[in-house]
């Protein structure tokens, strides 16, 4: 197919006309793309959950936010952001273990307001919750048993320095596909004897693999 025809909508597969064209500017006479994961967005399909939590003045106060990925065909695209108003540091650990009566669930809201679509993530509460997470004080997390496999990553937090996201800079580097069926949290620690304001944030979009 010829660029041409991509832009004139010349060229239909299989002869359906159900295609659109490829969007011109009227005025610079540039080709109009937006990312994937802003398409992902439009379509309802880009989800995000925010939390923050104040510890007391105590060294090593944890805050967490757990979840399982969905055992079905969705691959969760996930990126995280952190930050804390006093010194501490920030985890993604993979295959949690965790007493699943301990928690609050959190549901994640779609970023299309206009939708009513509901995430396949899953709450660590047995039964799991779909389309919900799990977000734990330290006083829960001391009583769930909490363990894990690996650590992903790990950051220091300044405080005042803004949000960490962890994996890189820009989404593309930033971005974790994240294993099926398996469970995943990120802490936030306290480093010192510091009240400090947690704040974790998690966005993502739901894709299924073609290979």
């Amino acid at each position: 197919m010829s660029l041409w025809k991509a832009m004139t909508g010349y060229w239909s597969k299989g002869g359906s006309t159900g295609y659109d064209k490829v969007r011109i500017d009227g005025s610079t006479n540039s080709l109009q793309t937006i990312e994937y994961e802003h398409h992902e967005i439009h379509q309802g399909a880009m989800f995000s959950v925010h939390i923050d939590n104040t510890t007391a003045n105590t060294n090593g106060h944890r805050t967490l936010v757990g979840f399982e990925t969905p055992g079905n065909t969705k691959w969760l695209h996930m990126v995280f952001t952190a930050s804390a108003s006093s010194a501490a540091e920030v985890f993604l650990v993979e295959g949690v273990t965790i007493d699943d009566d301990e928690g609050t669930e959190i549901v994640a809201l779609d970023r299309n307001r206009n939708t009513a679509n509901t995430s396949t993530i899953l709450s660590l509460q047995n039964p799991a919750v779909a389309g919900s997470v799990t977000w734990m004080l330290e006083a829960e997390i001391a009583d769930a048993t909490f363990s894990y496999v690996r650590i992903l990553d790990h950051a220091q937090l300044v405080a005042g320095s803004g949000p960490k996201a962890l994996g890189g800079t820009a989404r593309a580097t930033r971005e974790w596909i994240l294993d099926q069926g398996i469970k995943y949290a990120i802490l936030v620690q306290n480093v010192g004897d510091s009240v400090n304001l947690h704040e974790i944030h998690l966005d993502w979009y739901e894709h299924t693999d073609v290979h």
